[in-house]
């Protein structure tokens, strides 16, 4: 079976000098449910896992928070840099640090003109605010007039000082229906708001959203139930790596209980039809 994994990243030397300390607070707060720890890898040895677990593509975000402290985890630049080689495996998202709107607008617009990417990232809970806050517009608008995809962090995570509700995914329908020709890729399933974010997507078409291992939580059965009965075109698989390793993950997911076809929709042809929607897809004839 075909797998997309829609959120993964290279445990590169940049990327784990951010994870570890994230890792390592979630497992103070959460036990075993954040303890995996990846080894430091080369982009090859990430590609080679990617290979091993038989997964055609992987997106790989950057990560930035440069207008709150002036220090970037994964810039965006060097996720370009390491996709080049790799482009028939890695499809590249942009990272914005929303603090400082006119930074965030100028910078998407250097990752899609400049950079060539196809989405962007962003964490609007990082600073606390909702995703339909007004101070986002002219990122979705951008992204609406360029057909390129935004992906926004839902729920809420151990170690992050915000109020829970600015990851609810309640926010994300009015920003669908502000922008019905944008694409939305809720994070995390919403969780612990994952009712919520099913409904979000069944109800608006341009919405979409990734588990990013968050199968593992409590309540992950709606998961099951919503992808088999309602929504198996709105999911797309998601390992979170290296929070999460690569094969175990999907292994953990295919045995969730999905009906065969709508793992098929999970796992691929749902992911291949959002890259394709935006134009990230370097082979066109996946």
């Amino acid at each position: 079976m075909k797998v997309i994994d829609f959120r993964a990243r290279p445990n590169i030397a940049e990327y784990a000098a951010y994870l570890r300390p994230r890792l390592e607070d979630i497992a103070k707060q959460t036990g075993e449910f954040g303890r995996y720890a990846a080894p430091d890898e080369t982009v090859n040895g990430f590609v080679d896992q990617l290979v091993t677990a038989e997964v055609e593509l992987a997106v790989v975000a950057a990560r930035s928070r440069i207008a709150q402290d002036g220090s970037w985890e994964l810039t965006n630049d060097l996720v370009a840099e390491c996709v080049a080689p790799h482009k028939d495996h890695l499809v590249p998202f942009g990272g914005i640090d929303v603090t400082d709107i006119s930074f965030a607008l100028a910078e998407s617009e250097r990752c899609i003109e400049h950079l060539g990417f196809r989405g962007l990232c962003i964490d609007p809970f990082q600073v606390g605010i909702t995703a339909d806050h007004e101070r986002l517009s002219p990122i979705y608008e951008l992204c609406e007039s360029e057909g390129a995809a935004i992906a926004v962090t839902m729920g809420g995570m151990p170690g992050i000082n915000q109020p829970l509700r600015c990851g609810d995914p309640i926010a994300l329908d009015e920003v669908a229906q502000s922008h019905p020709d944008l694409t939305l890729i809720g994070s995390h399933s919403g969780w612990p708001f994952t009712n919520t974010m099913v409904a979000v997507a069944w109800r608006r078409p341009n919405v979409f959203f990734e588990n990013s291992f968050y199968h593992f939580a409590p309540g992950a059965e709606i998961l099951v139930q919503a992808a088999n009965e309602m929504i198996r075109k709105k999911m797309l698989y998601a390992s979170a790596y290296p929070f999460r390793p690569i094969a175990e993950t999907l292994e953990n997911f295919k045995s969730l209980g999905m009906a065969t076809e709508v793992m098929a929709d999970v796992l691929y042809n749902n992911a291949h039809g959002v890259l394709a929607r935006i134009g990230a897809l370097n082979n066109e004839a996946r």
